[in-house]
Protein backbone atom coordinates (compact mmCIF):
# COMPACT_ATOMS: atom_id res chain seq x y z
CA UNK A 1 0.00 0.00 0.00
CA UNK A 2 1.40 3.11 -0.58
CA UNK A 3 1.70 5.96 1.85
CA UNK A 4 2.41 9.92 0.61
CA UNK A 5 2.68 12.65 2.66
CA UNK A 6 0.18 15.80 1.05
CA UNK A 7 1.43 18.53 1.88
CA UNK A 8 0.17 22.38 1.36
CA UNK A 9 3.45 23.38 0.79
CA UNK A 10 1.59 21.18 3.18
CA UNK A 11 2.44 19.22 5.66
CA UNK A 12 3.64 19.05 9.60
CA UNK A 13 6.69 20.25 11.21
CA UNK A 14 8.21 23.43 13.77
CA UNK A 15 8.60 26.44 12.43
CA UNK A 16 12.59 26.84 12.59
CA UNK A 17 15.19 29.49 13.71
CA UNK A 18 15.01 31.10 16.91
CA UNK A 19 15.71 34.76 16.51
CA UNK A 20 16.11 37.17 19.58
CA UNK A 21 15.81 40.90 19.79
CA UNK A 22 18.18 43.37 20.82
CA UNK A 23 17.40 42.78 24.42
CA UNK A 24 18.26 39.41 24.35
CA UNK A 25 14.39 39.02 25.21
CA UNK A 26 13.35 35.69 23.11
CA UNK A 27 10.67 36.53 20.85
CA UNK A 28 8.22 33.41 19.24
CA UNK A 29 10.09 31.75 16.70
CA UNK A 30 9.80 32.53 13.00
CA UNK A 31 10.92 30.92 9.45
CA UNK A 32 14.18 32.64 8.89
CA UNK A 33 13.04 33.30 4.80
CA UNK A 34 10.10 34.97 6.77
CA UNK A 35 12.02 37.13 8.69
CA UNK A 36 14.66 37.84 6.09
CA UNK A 37 12.40 38.71 3.81
CA UNK A 38 10.91 41.08 6.60
CA UNK A 39 14.05 42.73 7.37
CA UNK A 40 14.52 43.67 3.45
CA UNK A 41 11.24 45.01 3.33
CA UNK A 42 11.31 47.02 6.10
CA UNK A 43 14.94 48.19 5.61
CA UNK A 44 15.95 47.08 9.31
CA UNK A 45 18.02 43.94 10.80
CA UNK A 46 16.55 40.35 11.16
CA UNK A 47 16.17 40.74 15.06
CA UNK A 48 14.38 43.64 14.42
CA UNK A 49 12.02 42.34 11.51
CA UNK A 50 11.13 39.39 14.08
CA UNK A 51 10.13 41.64 16.54
CA UNK A 52 7.91 43.44 13.74
CA UNK A 53 6.18 39.81 13.08
CA UNK A 54 5.37 39.13 16.67
CA UNK A 55 3.88 42.32 16.67
CA UNK A 56 1.77 41.83 13.92
CA UNK A 57 0.53 38.66 15.49
CA UNK A 58 -0.17 39.68 18.71
CA UNK A 59 -1.67 43.00 17.73
CA UNK A 60 -3.72 40.67 14.83
CA UNK A 61 -5.07 38.34 17.80
CA UNK A 62 -5.91 41.26 19.95
CA UNK A 63 -8.24 42.23 16.57
CA UNK A 64 -9.96 39.26 16.20
CA UNK A 65 -11.15 39.53 19.97
CA UNK A 66 -12.43 42.79 20.00
CA UNK A 67 -14.52 41.45 16.54
CA UNK A 68 -15.68 37.81 18.40
CA UNK A 69 -16.31 40.50 21.42
CA UNK A 70 -18.78 42.35 19.06
CA UNK A 71 -16.99 45.74 18.56
CA UNK A 72 -17.72 47.15 15.26
CA UNK A 73 -14.73 47.61 12.73
CA UNK A 74 -14.98 48.69 9.25
CA UNK A 75 -11.10 47.45 7.79
CA UNK A 76 -7.84 47.62 9.40
CA UNK A 77 -4.13 47.61 8.35
CA UNK A 78 -0.64 48.14 9.70
CA UNK A 79 0.70 51.92 9.40
CA UNK A 80 4.40 52.35 8.76
CA UNK A 81 5.30 52.27 12.38
CA UNK A 82 3.72 48.83 13.17
CA UNK A 83 0.37 50.04 14.57
CA UNK A 84 -2.63 48.43 14.23
CA UNK A 85 -5.38 50.74 12.97
CA UNK A 86 -8.90 49.76 13.01
CA UNK A 87 -11.77 51.92 11.44
CA UNK A 88 -14.35 51.73 14.19
CA UNK A 89 -17.06 54.01 16.08
CA UNK A 90 -15.92 53.07 19.14
CA UNK A 91 -12.57 54.31 19.57
CA UNK A 92 -12.50 54.09 23.39
CA UNK A 93 -12.59 50.27 23.38
CA UNK A 94 -10.22 49.90 20.26
CA UNK A 95 -7.56 51.86 21.91
CA UNK A 96 -8.46 50.27 25.56
CA UNK A 97 -7.38 46.93 23.40
CA UNK A 98 -4.19 48.74 22.01
CA UNK A 99 -4.96 49.46 18.79
CA UNK A 100 -5.03 52.68 17.03
CA UNK A 101 -8.70 54.01 16.80
CA UNK A 102 -9.71 55.90 12.96
CA UNK A 103 -13.09 57.63 12.29
CA UNK A 104 -14.19 59.91 9.55
CA UNK A 105 -13.38 57.59 6.60
CA UNK A 106 -15.50 56.06 4.56
CA UNK A 107 -14.22 51.95 5.23
CA UNK A 108 -13.88 48.71 3.95
CA UNK A 109 -18.14 48.40 3.82
CA UNK A 110 -17.96 51.50 1.88
CA UNK A 111 -15.07 50.96 -0.30
CA UNK A 112 -16.62 47.49 -1.29
CA UNK A 113 -19.87 49.28 -2.40
CA UNK A 114 -18.00 51.68 -3.89
CA UNK A 115 -16.47 49.01 -6.18
CA UNK A 116 -20.15 47.70 -7.02
CA UNK A 117 -20.77 51.07 -8.24
CA UNK A 118 -17.39 51.29 -10.68
CA UNK A 119 -18.04 47.41 -11.74
CA UNK A 120 -22.04 48.63 -12.74
CA UNK A 121 -20.33 52.05 -14.34
CA UNK A 122 -18.08 49.68 -16.60
CA UNK A 123 -20.99 47.95 -18.49
CA UNK A 124 -19.64 46.42 -21.85
CA UNK A 125 -16.41 48.47 -21.00
CA UNK A 126 -15.31 45.78 -18.35
CA UNK A 127 -13.10 44.21 -21.01
CA UNK A 128 -10.55 47.09 -20.93
CA UNK A 129 -10.27 46.65 -17.12
CA UNK A 130 -7.91 44.63 -15.43
CA UNK A 131 -9.10 44.92 -11.28
CA UNK A 132 -10.54 46.78 -8.70
CA UNK A 133 -11.54 46.99 -5.36
CA UNK A 134 -10.93 48.77 -1.75
CA UNK A 135 -7.67 49.93 -0.59
CA UNK A 136 -8.61 50.25 3.00
CA UNK A 137 -5.26 51.89 4.23
CA UNK A 138 -5.78 54.77 1.23
CA UNK A 139 -9.41 54.77 1.74
CA UNK A 140 -9.94 54.74 -1.84
CA UNK A 141 -10.83 52.33 -4.84
CA UNK A 142 -8.77 51.38 -6.86
CA UNK A 143 -9.12 50.47 -10.72
CA UNK A 144 -6.34 48.81 -12.93
CA UNK A 145 -7.02 49.30 -16.50
CA UNK A 146 -5.55 47.89 -19.20
CA UNK A 147 -2.72 49.84 -21.07
CA UNK A 148 -4.71 50.04 -24.04
CA UNK A 149 -7.86 51.57 -22.35
CA UNK A 150 -9.69 54.72 -23.64
CA UNK A 151 -9.02 57.85 -22.11
CA UNK A 152 -13.09 58.00 -22.11
CA UNK A 153 -13.24 55.11 -19.36
CA UNK A 154 -10.36 56.54 -17.52
CA UNK A 155 -12.38 59.99 -17.33
CA UNK A 156 -15.42 58.51 -16.08
CA UNK A 157 -13.98 56.30 -13.91
CA UNK A 158 -11.80 59.32 -12.43
CA UNK A 159 -14.57 61.28 -11.98
CA UNK A 160 -16.14 58.77 -9.50
CA UNK A 161 -15.57 60.23 -5.48
CA UNK A 162 -12.63 58.11 -4.40
CA UNK A 163 -12.27 56.12 -7.56
CA UNK A 164 -7.99 56.01 -8.19
CA UNK A 165 -7.25 54.80 -11.85
CA UNK A 166 -3.80 53.06 -12.82
CA UNK A 167 -2.57 51.25 -15.42
CA UNK A 168 -1.44 47.70 -14.85
CA UNK A 169 0.27 44.99 -17.05
CA UNK A 170 -1.51 42.23 -18.55
CA UNK A 171 -2.70 39.60 -15.84
CA UNK A 172 -2.61 35.94 -16.14
CA UNK A 173 -4.18 32.96 -14.16
CA UNK A 174 -0.62 31.19 -12.30
CA UNK A 175 -1.00 27.60 -13.35
CA UNK A 176 0.99 25.69 -15.76
CA UNK A 177 -1.52 23.40 -14.04
CA UNK A 178 1.58 22.74 -7.22
CA UNK A 179 1.41 23.97 -0.81
CA UNK A 180 4.86 24.53 -1.89
CA UNK A 181 5.21 20.87 -3.68
CA UNK A 182 4.66 20.20 -7.15
CA UNK A 183 0.42 19.07 -7.76
CA UNK A 184 0.79 17.26 -11.46
CA UNK A 185 -2.90 16.68 -12.82
CA UNK A 186 -3.85 14.51 -15.18
CA UNK A 187 -5.24 14.93 -17.73
CA UNK A 188 -3.92 18.57 -17.33
CA UNK A 189 -0.64 20.41 -16.41
CA UNK A 190 0.20 21.22 -13.13
CA UNK A 191 -0.21 23.84 -10.03
CA UNK A 192 0.67 23.29 -6.28
CA UNK A 193 -0.63 22.02 -2.99
CA UNK A 194 -2.38 24.10 -0.55
CA UNK A 195 -3.88 23.41 2.60
CA UNK A 196 -4.83 19.79 4.11
CA UNK A 197 -7.72 19.92 5.83
CA UNK A 198 -11.38 17.51 6.38
CA UNK A 199 -14.80 17.56 5.67
CA UNK A 200 -17.27 15.13 6.82
CA UNK A 201 -14.72 13.25 8.32
CA UNK A 202 -12.64 12.42 4.71
CA UNK A 203 -9.36 13.84 3.38
CA UNK A 204 -9.54 16.94 1.51
CA UNK A 205 -7.18 19.62 0.07
CA UNK A 206 -8.18 23.09 -0.69
CA UNK A 207 -6.72 24.64 -3.47
CA UNK A 208 -7.63 27.43 -6.24
CA UNK A 209 -10.29 26.71 -8.24
CA UNK A 210 -8.94 26.77 -12.16
CA UNK A 211 -6.01 24.38 -11.16
CA UNK A 212 -9.30 21.59 -10.72
CA UNK A 213 -11.65 22.41 -13.14
CA UNK A 214 -12.55 19.05 -14.94
CA UNK A 215 -11.98 17.52 -11.95
CA UNK A 216 -8.42 15.30 -12.70
CA UNK A 217 -6.51 13.44 -11.03
CA UNK A 218 -3.64 14.37 -8.60
CA UNK A 219 -0.48 13.13 -8.43
CA UNK A 220 2.75 13.99 -6.70
CA UNK A 221 6.33 14.43 -8.21
CA UNK A 222 6.71 11.02 -8.21
CA UNK A 223 3.88 10.42 -10.40
CA UNK A 224 1.77 8.77 -7.62
CA UNK A 225 -1.89 8.96 -6.97
CA UNK A 226 -2.56 11.46 -4.26
CA UNK A 227 -6.16 12.56 -5.09
CA UNK A 228 -9.09 13.83 -7.74
CA UNK A 229 -10.57 17.51 -8.11
CA UNK A 230 -13.76 16.77 -6.63
CA UNK A 231 -14.97 20.53 -6.77
CA UNK A 232 -13.78 24.05 -8.29
CA UNK A 233 -15.59 27.53 -8.50
CA UNK A 234 -14.17 29.36 -11.14
CA UNK A 235 -13.86 32.03 -12.82
CA UNK A 236 -16.78 33.49 -10.52
CA UNK A 237 -13.91 33.04 -7.22
CA UNK A 238 -10.79 31.03 -7.36
CA UNK A 239 -11.60 27.99 -5.10
CA UNK A 240 -11.15 24.31 -5.47
CA UNK A 241 -11.23 20.95 -3.44
CA UNK A 242 -9.51 17.75 -3.90
CA UNK A 243 -10.43 14.35 -2.37
CA UNK A 244 -7.11 12.76 -0.80
CA UNK A 245 -6.64 9.14 -0.60
CA UNK A 246 -7.27 7.61 2.07
CA UNK A 247 -3.95 6.04 2.56
CA UNK A 248 -1.95 9.41 2.62
CA UNK A 249 -0.78 10.98 5.10
CA UNK A 250 -1.95 14.69 5.22
CA UNK A 251 0.61 16.90 7.02
CA UNK A 252 -0.37 20.71 8.70
CA UNK A 253 2.95 22.66 7.51
CA UNK A 254 4.05 24.10 4.72
CA UNK A 255 6.61 22.99 3.07
CA UNK A 256 9.13 26.11 1.96
CA UNK A 257 11.52 24.85 -0.59
CA UNK A 258 14.21 25.78 1.18
CA UNK A 259 14.97 22.49 3.70
CA UNK A 260 12.51 23.88 6.21
CA UNK A 261 8.68 23.76 7.31
CA UNK A 262 6.06 26.15 9.09
CA UNK A 263 3.52 24.81 11.11
CA UNK A 264 -0.32 25.77 10.78
CA UNK A 265 -1.69 26.63 13.73
CA UNK A 266 -4.94 28.23 12.40
CA UNK A 267 -6.37 30.44 9.23
CA UNK A 268 -7.11 34.38 8.86
CA UNK A 269 -7.65 37.25 6.62
CA UNK A 270 -4.70 39.06 8.26
CA UNK A 271 -5.36 43.07 8.56
CA UNK A 272 -3.50 45.02 5.36
CA UNK A 273 0.42 44.80 5.25
CA UNK A 274 0.87 41.99 7.68
CA UNK A 275 3.99 40.00 6.62
CA UNK A 276 3.34 37.20 4.17
CA UNK A 277 4.97 34.63 2.24
CA UNK A 278 3.80 32.14 -0.23
CA UNK A 279 5.23 28.44 -1.12
CA UNK A 280 4.61 27.34 -4.76
CA UNK A 281 6.22 24.66 -6.97
CA UNK A 282 7.53 27.07 -9.79
CA UNK A 283 9.11 30.36 -7.43
CA UNK A 284 9.80 28.41 -4.16
CA UNK A 285 9.37 31.08 -0.99
CA UNK A 286 8.85 34.28 -1.84
CA UNK A 287 7.06 37.02 0.97
CA UNK A 288 5.81 40.35 0.68
CA UNK A 289 2.50 42.40 2.39
CA UNK A 290 -1.13 42.24 2.26
CA UNK A 291 -2.65 44.93 0.22
CA UNK A 292 -5.96 44.34 -0.48
CA UNK A 293 -9.08 42.15 -0.14
CA UNK A 294 -11.90 42.08 -2.31
CA UNK A 295 -10.43 42.52 -5.54
CA UNK A 296 -12.52 41.62 -8.58
CA UNK A 297 -9.92 40.80 -10.88
CA UNK A 298 -10.47 40.35 -15.27
CA UNK A 299 -7.79 37.16 -16.25
CA UNK A 300 -6.57 37.30 -19.74
CA UNK A 301 -8.54 35.12 -22.26
CA UNK A 302 -11.40 34.60 -19.06
CA UNK A 303 -14.77 36.17 -20.06
CA UNK A 304 -15.68 36.53 -16.60
CA UNK A 305 -15.14 38.60 -13.29
CA UNK A 306 -13.17 36.87 -10.59
CA UNK A 307 -14.50 38.49 -7.50
CA UNK A 308 -13.12 37.86 -3.36
CA UNK A 309 -9.80 37.87 -4.55
CA UNK A 310 -6.85 39.60 -1.92
CA UNK A 311 -3.78 40.81 -3.24
CA UNK A 312 -0.16 40.84 -1.81
CA UNK A 313 3.72 42.22 -3.31
CA UNK A 314 4.45 38.67 -3.48
CA UNK A 315 6.16 37.47 -6.73
CA UNK A 316 4.57 34.29 -8.50
CA UNK A 317 4.60 32.91 -11.67
CA UNK A 318 2.98 29.78 -13.86
CA UNK A 319 2.73 26.89 -11.76
CA UNK A 320 2.05 28.46 -8.26
CA UNK A 321 -1.38 28.21 -8.30
CA UNK A 322 -2.95 26.81 -5.62
CA UNK A 323 0.61 27.17 -3.43
CA UNK A 324 0.11 28.39 0.17
CA UNK A 325 0.42 31.68 1.41
CA UNK A 326 1.16 32.01 5.67
CA UNK A 327 1.89 35.02 7.87
CA UNK A 328 3.14 34.14 11.27
CA UNK A 329 2.11 30.40 11.12
CA UNK A 330 -1.60 31.07 10.42
CA UNK A 331 -2.90 30.24 6.82
CA UNK A 332 -3.89 32.77 4.44
CA UNK A 333 -4.90 31.84 1.05
CA UNK A 334 -3.61 29.69 -2.31
CA UNK A 335 -2.46 31.93 -5.27
CA UNK A 336 -4.75 32.85 -7.91
CA UNK A 337 -2.37 34.77 -10.27
CA UNK A 338 -0.51 37.95 -11.15
CA UNK A 339 1.00 39.69 -13.88
CA UNK A 340 2.74 38.49 -17.02
CA UNK A 341 6.32 38.37 -17.96
CA UNK A 342 7.51 38.48 -14.40
CA UNK A 343 10.37 36.70 -13.50
CA UNK A 344 11.05 36.34 -9.22
CA UNK A 345 13.98 33.50 -9.44
CA UNK A 346 13.35 30.89 -7.01
CA UNK A 347 13.90 30.88 -3.14
CA UNK A 348 14.15 34.81 -3.36
CA UNK A 349 12.10 35.72 -0.54
CA UNK A 350 11.46 39.35 -0.28
CA UNK A 351 10.39 40.80 -3.63
CA UNK A 352 13.11 42.43 -5.91
CA UNK A 353 11.09 42.44 -8.81
CA UNK A 354 8.30 44.81 -7.72
CA UNK A 355 5.53 42.07 -8.41
CA UNK A 356 2.30 41.59 -7.08
CA UNK A 357 -0.16 38.35 -7.15
CA UNK A 358 -3.90 37.77 -6.24
CA UNK A 359 -4.72 34.75 -4.00
CA UNK A 360 -7.45 33.18 -2.71
CA UNK A 361 -8.08 33.39 1.45
CA UNK A 362 -8.40 30.37 2.02
CA UNK A 363 -10.71 30.63 5.29
CA UNK A 364 -13.56 32.13 2.73
CA UNK A 365 -12.87 28.51 0.95
CA UNK A 366 -12.69 26.29 3.91
CA UNK A 367 -16.06 28.31 5.08
CA UNK A 368 -18.08 27.55 1.70
CA UNK A 369 -16.79 23.72 1.35
CA UNK A 370 -17.44 23.05 4.94
CA UNK A 371 -13.68 21.66 5.73
CA UNK A 372 -12.04 21.88 8.62
CA UNK A 373 -8.39 22.71 7.92
CA UNK A 374 -5.67 20.87 9.63
CA UNK A 375 -3.40 22.34 12.40
CA UNK A 376 -0.74 21.52 14.73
Amino acid sequence: MKTRIVGACLAVGATVGAVFAPSAQAVPQFDQAMVQAAAVELGVTPARAAQRLDIEQRLSRKLADLQASGVPTDGAFFDNTGALVVNTSDSAKVKAAGLTPRSGVKGERALTNLSAQVERALGADVSQVQSWGPDVAADRVVVTVEPNASEALVRKLSAMDGVVVETGAKLVKHADVVPGRIMDLQPGTNCSLGFNGTRNGAKVLLTAGHCVEGNPDILDANGTHIGKGAGTRFPSVDMGIVNIDAEDTQRAYVDTRMGTTVRITGASKAPINTTICKAGNTTGWTCGRITHYNQSVRYSGESTTTTGLARATVCTEGGDSGGAYISGNTAQGMTSGGPVGVDCGYNQGANATGSYSFYQPVVDAANYYGVTLLTS
